[in-house]
């Protein structure tokens, strides 16, 4: 095996690390693999499956690439890690002004672009916001509208980054980005301006919170909770702090019962103008977590509502909305009905996920979507592809290490303890190996 195909030592690790960046199945690997064949060469490939079971030899170890796999391996990875894409999405250069640029592009950024637009900033893009907002902290330039719009901007992005990137590359970026507008909040501001920056703090300290949570940092959590809720009563936003009761559902350490009480919590906050699409989030919640407990007479009428808000909602509105795209929304509606066991609107939610979720969905969502399809696929009989699919969601939690992730996975691993497959059995092996043995944090 070259060096520069996989590194001389560490060949098996980084055939496997190299796909899980990708978040491929062994199945997709196998399909690109083939697609890297000249024609005389595919010709005389096995079948899919053989091509998947010699990945898995590769992948533990215990068989290493003759020449033919060499060079396809070598081909895929050229095609796929090379140029603005090689760049590791986990650490951008400069995280703060690549936020900007995805705020202000104002739609969903899939992973390929991120990349491309990573490597924009790395090759030193002058930024007059930048400049501009550098002047406004040193005290040689008071705040004005295009300062605060680029925060604004910034906060969007990093909104977006989130279903990218992990914690652990964005959360400093945040904690920056907080920290200037705090001096911008300390300087002399109209009413207006000041208001609109007290909405960027709130905003921001949301996604401060949630990246805290998934670091395991309790005490830094519930700090930028509080501080959310604090800048939603300044800005006179009340759907801040819906949004904050919102990401506290996830944050119980597995309590359904408290979860509940968070999102009715956020709900009564909501007035009948609220944005649609946080009503529509928030709803969708609600049923999920009532689905856990079988309450159909909450879980229905929820997710029911939530659908009709989704019908009206903008979810660009907010920055905690963008993840919604309606492959998501589907999920929502997925584990809903999966939950309580009602077959044709789960066929339904899949159809539709499956209209939406592609080679560039973002990585957040490949965590809990596909760790959902699995969970469906397994219960409609599918064993192979509800494997394919955990393997997926594995793949794309393993890479941000999101406790989102790992939550719906261990409902995967657990329910497919009852099947005797041997790829059910395959999986579960895998997943106890790699599974981080962390306790889910509360903030409860």
């Amino acid at each position: 095996m070259s060096e520069n195909a996989f590194g001389e030592e560490l060949w098996a690790e980084s055939i496997r690390a190299k796909r899980r960046r990708l978040c491929w199945t062994q199945n997709e690997l196998a399909r690109r693999l083939e697609q890297a064949a000249d024609p005389k060469t595919r010709a005389s490939l096995p079948s899919r499956a053989s091509i998947v079971r010699e990945i898995r030899y590769h992948e533990s170890g215990s068989h290493r690439p003759g020449p033919v796999y060499e060079e396809l391996y070598r081909r895929v990875w050229s095609a796929e890690l090379s140029g603005p894409a090689a760049a590791d999405p986990e650490l951008p250069d400069d995280c703060l002004t690549l936020a900007w640029i995805v705020g202000r592009l104002n739609q969903r950024v899939d992973r390929r672009t991120l990349l491309q637009l990573a490597g924009t900033t790395a090759a030193g893009l002058s930024l007059d916001p930048v400049d501009r907002l550098v002047r406004a902290l040193s005290g040689t330039h008071k705040p004005d509208e295009t300062t605060i719009a680029h925060l604004e901007d910034r906060t969007r992005g990093l909104h977006r980054l989130e279903e990218h990137l992990p914690a652990k590359a964005l959360y400093p970026a945040v904690l920056e980005h907080l920290k200037e507008v705090t001096v911008l909040l300390e300087s002399g501001l109209s009413d207006e301006n000041r208001r609109r920056l007290a909405v960027v703090a709130g905003e921001s300290a949301v996604l401060a919170a949630w990246f805290a949570w998934e670091q395991g940092d309790r005490q830094s959590a519930v700090s930028h909770s509080r501080l959310a809720t604090v800048s939603a009563r300044h800005a006179s936003d009340p759907e801040i702090a819906a949004c904050m009761s919102g990401y506290r559902s996830f944050m119980t350490g597995g309590d359904t019962i408290k979860s509940i009480g968070s999102l009715q919590t956020a709900l009564a906050g909501l007035s009948a103008s609220s944005d649609p699409a946080t009503r529509a989030w928030l709803l969708g919640r609600l049923a999920e977590e009532s689905a856990k407990l079988k309450d159909t007479a909450t879980a229905k009428p929820a997710i029911q509502a939530a659908e009709e808000a989704y019908a009206a909602a903008d979810v660009a509105a907010r920055p905690w909305t963008c993840f919604l795209d309606p492959g998501r929304f589907a999920s929502m509606r997925l584990t809903v009905h999966s939950r309580l066991r009602d077959e044709d609107e789960v066929v339904r939610a899949v159809d539709e996920i499956e209209l939406y979720l592609g080679p560039e969905t973002e990585v957040k969502k490949l965590c809990v979507v596909n760790a959902e399809l699995a969970l469906a696929r397994y219960r409609l009989g599918d064993v192979n592809e509800a494997v394919e699919c955990a393997r997926s969601a594995f793949a794309a939690t393993e890479q941000l290490n999101a406790p989102l992730g790992w939550e719906r996975l261990d409902t995967v691993f657990a329910e497919l303890a009852s099947s005797p497959e041997q790829a059910a059995r395959d999986f579960r092996s895998d997943y106890a190996a790699s599974r981080p043995q962390d306790e889910q944090l509360s903030l409860h």
